[in-house]
């Protein structure tokens, strides 16, 4: 499959997991969530790594490049999960997808200063409107009594920024040990184990039972983001990561249909601001494939 079909899907994945991600921690705190997510998702990773990988590779590989898979993982999985469930509690899934929209001007920008990866005109426009989709859909909340409409979303911004920075991680990994699943493995087990002395630490485990429902919302979130993963990480071996993280915001739409469907609040409703957001940041899609 080629690098350009792998982003698509990992979109399309990550709008989905967005959606159900939000039912799963409407019910109880969103550090427990994000460590049920990551849990989950390394049992999997490792399953499928068992089954068709060569473990035998990760004894071959240089120090340096695990280190930059367990740092990846941090940053995108530590930082941005839990960055992306405060936000869904705060604002909504929907506004949360938009907001994480900026994060191709992040990825785009480090990877031409660090990575030397070329800036074209096309990639660029792509990249602008994919941002001024982000700036529409934010402004679709009307003035309430506790809210004068005009907010920064601190936390879907700060998931943005650790999203648009973990591809540089990946792509120095990927450069010690060619194999993008063994390299997820890695660095979801970091932050799963980061994530357990973390919540030890804050003694934030003795939160509650979590319910059955809510912890199979959670499986299947669990489930729908290791795949998505697995093919954006096999995407920024294959394309630039500017062209994979632009393509990659198909993810905001893929919430704007699915979060009503599976949250069903206010929060999630339609307006026409969701509406022009979304031709914009799809608009941005076609022109970061027509570049590649």
């Amino acid at each position: 499959m080629s690098g350009v079909a792998l982003a698509l899907a990992a979109g399309v994945g990550f709008g989905l997991f967005q959606a159900v991600n939000r039912r799963a921690n409407s019910g109880l705190d969103a550090y427990r969530a994000t460590f049920g997510l990551l849990a989950i998702g390394t049992v999997g990773m490792t399953l499928i790594s068992l089954i068709t990988q060569d473990l035998a590779a990760i004894s071959l590989a240089p120090i340096s490049a695990l280190g930059f898979f367990a740092a990846a993982g941090i940053v995108h999985f530590f930082f941005g999960w839990t960055l992306l469930s405060l936000s869904q509690q705060k604002v909504g899934a929907s506004e949360t997808g938009a907001t994480v929209a900026a994060t191709p001007l992040i990825a785009t920008v480090l990877a031409a200063l660090v990575l030397d990866e070329a800036l074209t005109l096309v990639i660029s426009l792509g990249v602008l409107l994919a941002v001024a989709g982000l700036a529409t859909l934010s402004l679709r909340r009307k003035p309430t009594a506790t809210h004068d409409g005009f907010h920064v979303p601190w936390f879907g911004i700060g998931a943005a920024a650790s999203w648009g920075t973990s591809p540089l991680f990946i792509r120095w990994g990927l450069e010690g040990l060619p194999y993008p699943l063994l390299g997820v493995n890695i660095g979801l087990a970091a932050a799963m184990l980061a994530y357990a002395v973390a919540l030890t630490v804050t003694g934030r485990w003795s939160g509650g039972a979590i319910a059955r429902s809510h912890l199979g919302w959670i499986t299947l979130a669990g489930v729908l983001v290791a795949m998505a993963i697995l093919a954006q990480w096999t995407s920024y071996d294959l394309i630039a990561i500017a062209v994979a993280v632009t393509l990659m915001q198909v993810s905001a739409p893929v919430v704007i249909v699915a979060a009503p469907l599976v949250v069903g609040t206010d929060l999630e409703r339609a307006t026409p601001a969701l509406l022009t957001g979304t031709a914009l940041i799809m608009s941005g899609s076609i022109l970061a494939i027509l570049a590649s």
